[in-house]
């Protein structure tokens, strides 16, 4: 019996000493290297974000809109929080103690769940529902290896695209507002035109970067070499872009040394200006054209005295001092003066206002990661949406979003300036 009570005692006092130099060890590792507890009690006495409501109220532009978070328990810093829409992370904009200020991210869905988290929260706000909706609709797309080249509206609301397929001409198609596609006249010997307006004949008007205007009424094919006006008229320069003024005349301009006048008698008056003229558009009695000129993107002016007589050229717009990538491509301007620019830059529509100022029109939506580029566009007086080309950078690449005519909600409810051709 001593025998086994000395051999427990010895074990008993081993295992004693054993737990004892552990904890020593244990104790000396907190103590040099300053281990902190993993819980923090005070973590979460911190209160959640509650959001109370967002303005606009229900829905907002995908991508475009900015939209107000109102609520409590806000964060004193955009570095201190985060905004979801569902798992996507907004950009916020500005921080108040009770207001947030974000830029709707280009996520379109019905229903999404918007909640922010703060930091030292161990809690997400509540969650708040929302409809993001997209800015811009595809009115119509077009097949793979198809290419669309001009655009134009009649005042009915028909669509009319000159447009290749597979590198061919295809004549001129009809395109109704319900999406039904018909000819309306068929191809020449042009492969596409650069430039198509309505006149107020009912006829389509057309120039393709040659010495002369092409009238089309509807089903005819229009003649190779005899244009409605030409170098037998007048118009030894070639004509990348036109316009109609509310007296049926024409202005047109290209890479010439002279932007043009021409009567509905046919009859040609040349003003001097050299560029590499590629838009033309009529607006409030002044002839503006934009294209490259003396290196420089850029938009100029004449005032329009009367169809006989046109005022110097003077600035209007330096495309390039702001923008330094991308060319001009197409112009056109609201109804209340903001002036609209195309380019095949990074960023596709820059919006300029008579001051001057300017901003990127839905940066990110209209052009996602460079993918597609402008062509051309149409903006009806009255109607919110503008219409434009647009068109592949890469048609082999997957991703790219394929040719269309896209609808872009401007959030002007004006609409364009007047087009006088289908006035």
């Amino acid at each position: 019996m001593k025998k086994k009570y000395l051999q427990y005692s010895v074990t008993s006092t081993v295992l004693a000493v054993s737990v004892f130099v552990l904890v020593l060890v244990l104790s000396g590792c907190n103590e040099k290297n300053n281990i902190e507890p993993l819980y923090n009690p005070t973590f979460s006495n911190v209160l959640a974000p509650v959001i109370t409501s967002i303005s606009p109220a229900d829905s907002a532009f995908a991508g475009v809109d900015e939209l107000t978070i109102t609520g409590s328990n806000f964060a004193v810093s955009a570095d201190s929080m985060a905004v979801y829409f569902n798992n996507v992370k907004a950009t916020i904009l500005s921080v108040e103690a009770n207001k947030i200020v974000v830029k709707a991210p280009n996520l379109v869905k019905d229903t999404i769940s918007i909640k922010i988290s703060k930091f030292n929260a161990d809690k997400l706000s509540n969650s708040f529902q929302y409809k993001l909706i997209s800015a811009t609709i595809v009115f119509a797309a077009f097949k793979f290896n198809d290419t669309p080249f001009s655009l134009t509206y009649d005042k009915l609301g028909n669509a009319y695209v000159s447009y290749t397929v597979d590198s061919a001409g295809a004549g001129v198609k009809k395109i109704a507002p319900d999406g039904t596609i018909t000819d309306f006249a068929p191809k020449g010997t042009e492969i596409s035109w650069s430039s198509m307006k309505f006149g107020q004949s009912g006829d389509i008007y057309a120039a393709k970067n040659l010495r002369g205007i092409w009238k089309i009424p509807e089903g005819t094919t229009p003649p190779p070499n005899s244009p409605w006006v030409g170098p037998s008229n007048g118009l030894v320069e070639n004509i990348a872009d036109f316009d109609f003024d509310q007296n049926g005349n024409i202005w047109a301009g290209g890479p010439n040394n002279s932007v043009y006048r021409i009567t509905q008698n046919k009859n040609v008056k040349a003003f001097s200006f050299k560029a590499t003229v590629r838009s033309v558009r009529v607006f409030n009695n002044y002839l503006y054209v934009a294209g490259l000129k003396d290196g420089l993107e850029s938009v100029w002016r004449f005032q329009i005295v009367n169809s006989d007589s046109l005022l110097a050229g003077e600035p209007y717009y330096d495309f390039n001092a702001t923008y330094p990538v991308g060319t001009i491509r197409g112009i056109t301007f609201s109804a209340d003066g903001d002036l609209y620019i195309g380019t095949d830059g990074v960023e596709m529509i820059v919006k300029v206002r008579p001051d001057k100022s300017s901003q990127v029109l839905f940066s990110g939506v209209l052009n996602p990661s460079n993918k597609c580029k402008f062509n051309s566009f149409f903006w009806r007086t009255g109607d919110v949406y503008l219409y434009l080309l647009r068109h592949a950078v890469n048609l082999n690449d997957a991703s790219t979003p394929p040719e269309a005519i896209i609808k872009v909600n401007t959030l002007n409810n004006l609409g364009g300036a007047p087009y006088y051709g289908i006035q």
